[in-house]
């Protein structure tokens, strides 16, 4: 019986691929670095109620009714749709972190842009006050006066009806000056372990889950929010042309094409990704972080990039039948972000004899973009002392871009057909590093007896 290819299979590809360091932007990179003791952010989503957020972190998420999940993915998956199709207008899902206050805007063009979803009805889309919050906030974070609400109105069959609102902000200190008082409310109640000097949650009334679980301790009585964001709206005007013109992208788009790749590592790993399909994916359990720990390296990188100016940190818009994962884009290239407890640090060639599958990832990443080079930022969690904690080196796909596309489309076609024969034993097995915990390593092959794997 044959042997599994050998791991990733992927050495004349590695090596097709060009790696080159650039110090210049670990220093730059480096200098954004938060201090480990700094406190992890909080998000503009946290911060508009600051209440059901405090539960969330104490108690992790509530389960909500299978029906209103199934409304909220239908809901999410016409928001990237859109998001998908108008991307060219701008930088898609900008992430960018100010203070200790992280943001992830929909769309970037001149202005700040909001999406937001609902069920159709017979009439027009109100603008919630917690929704020109957060467009103020976005505008309040870039420094823009003006935003754009736009809402997607799904019927139960055919493609959503656009509105667009285009909403002019009075005064962008008060709304970071009441910004600031929520988050620090907020880390108070948790450093405190109590909610109770927190604004009443907006969503008391209407259908919070942990107060349908019992899990939290809101009277109902507690005080209103300040109306000081939105009494900052100045002007609001309806843009029918901007509205016009998404829905046609909308219309356009190409539909979801079929089971579609689900993450890049499934491009790497092949033989582990054929047992998540056949076998189900077991459920990964991610020990809890204490909120107090110290930032870990990734941690530390993560907001490094999100620290720069915005719009630099973004993603792609997603390609038609390639993976559902989000390629990141850095200064317009993809980008991967990655930690190492190695002592020392690495080389160029290091790191394509020794981390392979960093130059595999990215390398797909960029075919699946069309890109001839991406970033690869590795955070080092023991740095020597003299050296910078990040390191950056540069994938120059120069020439081998076609190869790492083809090589994509044939691992994507060769899983396919494995997972439909139900005959894994033409996939490439894992690295070795990998199958000490894998729970399928006593039928897979990569470490146990290769006959078992072949079936």
């Amino acid at each position: 019986m044959p042997e599994p290819p050998e791991p990733l299979g992927s050495r004349e590809l590695v090596a097709s691929a060009r790696l080159e360091e650039q110090p210049a932007l670990a220093e730059e990179i480096a200098a954004r670095l938060p201090r480990a003791n700094e406190p992890r952010p909080l998000s503009v989503s946290d911060l508009l109620d600051p209440r059901r957020a405090f539960w969330r972190k104490l108690r992790g998420p509530a389960p909500i009714p299978l029906e209103r999940e199934l409304r909220l993915e239908r809901g999410r998956a016409w928001h990237r749709r859109l998001g998908d199709a108008v991307g060219s207008e701008g930088q898609l899902e900008v992430r960018l972190r100010r203070g200790g206050v992280s943001a992830r805007i929909d769309l970037l063009t001149d202005v700040p842009v909001e999406i937001k979803t609902a069920p159709a009805a017979s009439s027009p889309p109100a603008d919630w006050p917690d929704q020109v919050e957060q467009l103020a906030i976005y505008c309040a974070l870039v420094g823009r006066r003006t935003g754009r609400l736009v809402h997607l109105a799904i019927p139960e069959e055919g493609v959503p009806a656009v509105s667009v609102g285009e909403l002019g902000f009075r005064d962008l200190d008060v709304v970071n000056a009441e910004l600031r008082r929520r988050e620090a409310a907020l880390r108070s109640a948790l450093d405190a372990g109590r909610a109770e000097a927190l604004d009443r949650c907006r969503w008391y009334d209407a259908g919070c889950e942990y107060r349908l679980r019992g899990i939290c301790d809101c009277g109902g009585d507690e005080p209103e929010a300040p109306g000081s964001i939105v009494e900052q709206l100045e002007q609001r005007t309806d843009r029918p042309e901007i509205a016009v013109r998404w829905a046609g992208a909308l219309r356009s788009a190409p539909p979801p094409a079929g089971p579609s790749l689900g993450r890049f590592r499934d491009l790497l790993y092949p033989r582990r990704a054929y047992f998540d399909r056949t076998a189900g994916r077991p459920a990964v359990t991610v020990p809890v972080r204490p909120r107090l720990a110290p930032l870990d390296a990734y941690e530390r990188a993560v907001a490094a990039l999100e620290r720069g100016p915005a719009g630099e940190l973004c993603r792609f818009a997603a390609v038609a039948g390639g993976p559902e994962e989000e390629v990141v884009a850095w200064r317009g290239s993809p980008c991967v972000l990655r930690s190492s407890r190695v002592r020392g640090r690495l080389s160029a060639d290091d790191v394509s004899s020794r981390f392979p599958q960093y130059v595999l990832d990215l390398g797909f990443r960029c075919a699946q973009t069309g890109s001839s080079s991406g970033r690869l930022v590795v955070g080092y969690e023991n740095p020597p002392p003299s050296e910078p904690p990040v390191q950056v080196f540069r994938l120059d796909l120069s020439g081998a871009l076609g190869a790492f596309a083809r090589a994509a489309n044939e691992r994507w076609t060769a899983l396919g057909e494995a997972v439909a024969r139900r005959a894994p034993g033409g996939l490439a097995s894992c690295p070795g590093w990998m199958t000490t915990d894998c729970p399928y390593r006593s039928v897979c092959g990569c470490a146990a007896d290769v006959g078992r794997s072949q079936r």
